[in-house]
């Protein structure tokens, strides 16, 4: 009986010790699949996006908090992205911004003044983004988001090819949707420039010079070749009378020509950028120097359009600057093209936004 007692026993033993080694071996395979999946999952929580100056900047697979400068607070609400804005920019906080987008007044100002802006370090660590779309930061300022774990992406909007290249690059970080909306923008950015290109590609090229100052001061600041708006004005049918004087801005980033300068060159167009400029160069009574140009005396002076943002700098609604010019400059050839429409049009597709025909006056003459 103890024999039969003790037989049972080691053959229990003997099957559990089968099954414990089985056990062992089906699931000790899949122990480094395990980790594998956690490494995966960590992977995954990441990724790499390639900025304005190629460098390689790893951020969070989803991004759900960004700080912007400027105009690139219009080019993130326009590709979806307005709910991920923690910090904005002072300047895109008044004017006709607000009306498009109302949320933006809610947001806290990272970035003070107009234009860019001045980034408030404080300001903006407090906001905690998890990526930057910021104008120039000095050294210690990107150590400081570095060891806040903020990513800031260094952003070139000087050509059409950069402003393509920015919109992608944005849109790929908000997401996959924005990443589409994106490419279209794109697609008809594009179609503009050839538009205007097609249009006046038979006329002569007409002599454009950009005042961004009324020189009332002293020299008047205009944009060099490298500008933007250059690349507009070509597109148009016209030429940058400083772009072969100016190739490039000076150091300190500035670019102006003087009145002998301008009397010499004689331009047939003038584009004021702001309405104070406008002002200025229009008023026969002030006793100035533009009024020995052939355009003052002509009537060919006009103010820049600006909407949501100023067309002729670098942001999105640059996409409508060579339509507008090619029908200031080129009006013969370019009678068909409605203006006010392409700018109706453009806010529908892109901010989803009907403008009124009150609305589109003040942007193509704005007051301020």
């Amino acid at each position: 009986m103890k024999t039969k007692t003790a037989i049972k026993i080691l053959v229990a033993v003997s099957i559990a010790a089968i099954g414990g080694t089985m056990f062992f071996l089906n699931n000790s395979s899949r122990l480094p699949i395990a980790d594998e999946k956690s490494e995966l999952k960590s992977e995954s929580e990441t990724r790499e996006i390639t900025d304005g100056a190629g460098k390689k900047i790893t951020i969070p697979a989803k991004v759900e908090r960004i700080a912007a400068a400027g105009a690139l607070n219009q080019i993130v609400f326009m590709l979806g992205g307005g709910d991920k804005l923690v910090a904005t920019a002072e300047g895109v906080q008044k004017g006709f911004f607000p009306v498009v987008f109302p949320r933006i007044k809610e947001i806290p100002a990272a970035y003070g003044g107009p234009g860019p802006g001045t980034l408030n370090m404080e300001t903006l660590l407090k906001a905690n983004p998890q990526v930057v779309f910021g104008s120039y930061v000095n050294d210690k300022d990107v150590e400081t988001l570095a060891s806040a774990g903020i990513a800031l992406f260094e952003l070139k909007l000087n050509t059409p090819p950069d402003i393509k290249d920015t919109i992608s690059m944005v849109g790929k970080i908000i997401g996959p949707e924005a990443e589409q909306k994106a490419a279209d923008f794109n697609r008809d950015y594009d179609q503009n420039l050839d538009y205007a290109r097609q249009l006046t590609a038979g006329a002569l090229k007409v002599k454009v010079f950009a005042a961004s100052s009324d020189g009332g001061g002293g020299p008047i600041s205009t944009v060099p070749g490298n500008d933007i708006l250059t690349s507009y004005i070509d597109a148009a049918g016209g030429v940058n009378i400083a772009a072969e004087k100016l190739p490039t801005a000076l150091a300190d980033g500035s670019a102006s020509v003087d009145f002998e300068f301008l009397i010499a060159q004689q331009p047939e167009v003038i584009i004021a950028q702001n309405r104070q400029i406008y002002d200025y160069i229009t008023d026969e009574k002030n006793g100035s120097q533009w009024q020995y140009l052939d355009a003052v005396k002509n009537k060919k002076v006009y103010l820049n359009p600006k909407g949501v943002y100023l067309w002729s700098v670098r942001s999105a609604e640059g996409a409508l600057e060579p339509l507008w010019l090619a029908k200031i400059l080129h009006p013969e050839p370019v009678a068909s093209l409605d203006i006010k429409q392409k700018t109706k049009e453009f806010y529908r597709d892109n901010y989803y936004y009907e403008l009124s025909d009150a609305q589109v006056e003040n942007i193509l003459f704005p007051e301020n």
